[in-house]
This record gives C-alpha cells, structure tokens and sequence, in this order.
C-alpha cells in the first residue's frame, strides 16, 4: 500500500494501514467515545479488525478513504482518525471521525476534518460530502458545523431515523 500523508500545523494525516489497529481499538472500545455510534457500546475485538479491514479495503476499491491523525511533532502517537467514504446509500460520501478521550476538546477533529473536507474535494471527482450525527452528538455536530457542513433535510444515509444529516458542497467544481 502506498504511503501518503497531509498535514496541518499540528497533525499529520496518514492513509490508514493494518499496523493501526492500536488506535482504532482505543477509539472503538471505550463507551464514552462508542455511545453515539450505532450500536451504542464498544466494539468487540472482531469488530474492531473488521472495521479496520473495511477502511483499507476502502482505499484500495475507490482510491480514498480514511487517514489516521497523529501529532505532527511526535507522529509515533496516533490520536484518531478521519475520512470520507461511501454510505451505505452509495449516492452519498460521508465524513467519518473518532478521537481517543484524552485528546478531545483540543479542536484536532475539527482541524483534521477541515484538511480532509479540502483534499477530498481537491483529489476526487465528488461536489458533496455528508455528515452525520445523532441527535444529542453535539460535538460531532459542532465539528460538521465548523468544517461548514449545513443541515440537510430528507437525505438518509443510513436508514436511521435517529442521525441528522449535514452536507458541505464543493466550492469550485471541476
């Protein structure tokens, strides 16, 4: 698999890889950051590697996907992830994010999720990329909002009537 990365001032997004399980498993076991995903609890162990497996499989099918973010001064420490893949309604690219608990509040998703927002609309052929967040995910929606993400009605990316729906548009198409 080819590396690739981007970077802001203080992060380094790298194309995800198998050795990035350790970062996905913090993320994906720990209830406070699993409690608005759709099962509601942490990932088991098989999950957790099938949910990686899916994201590099991603890439490998429609050359982009999601990037793992680690600090730009100490890239050893993977703090999440971010990326934009297909919905399950393949009409839709949804942005996608996690970060481990002793990193939120620092802005880092939303900084990542700027860069992400700007390479995906730079490096493929998409003007939309969606979001989604539960109704009482107020980070998460705080995030799309900065990122510029409005709200959508009638658009169902998951057939989950509890998710909001939020959409950005390219500002130059191609």
């Amino acid at each position: 698999m080819e590396k690739m990365m981007i970077e802001t001032k203080r992060l380094m997004l790298m194309k995800i890889s198998s050795g990035d399980l350790e970062v996905i498993s913090k993320i994906l076991s720990s209830p406070t950051q699993t409690k608005f995903l759709p099962n509601q609890a942490p990932y088991s162990d098989e999950h957790q590697r099938k949910y990686l497996f899916n994201r590099i499989e991603h890439w490998s099918k429609y050359g982009f996907g999601t990037f793992v973010v680690a600090l730009k001064e100490d890239p050893i420490v993977k703090v999440g992830f971010v990326g934009a893949e297909y919905a399950p309604n393949p009409k839709y690219v949804d942005i996608r994010f996690g970060i481990a608990s002793e990193y939120e509040g620092k802005g880092m998703i939303t900084e990542s999720a700027k860069l992400l927002a700007t390479w995906f609309f730079d490096n493929t052929q998409h003007s939309e990329l969606y979001g989604v967040a539960m109704a009482n995910n107020f980070g998460s929606k705080s995030v799309l909002s900065k990122i510029g993400m409005q709200p959508v009605k009638g658009v169902n990316l998951y057939g989950c009537k509890e998710l909001e729906s939020f959409c950005l548009r390219a500002i130059n198409t191609k």
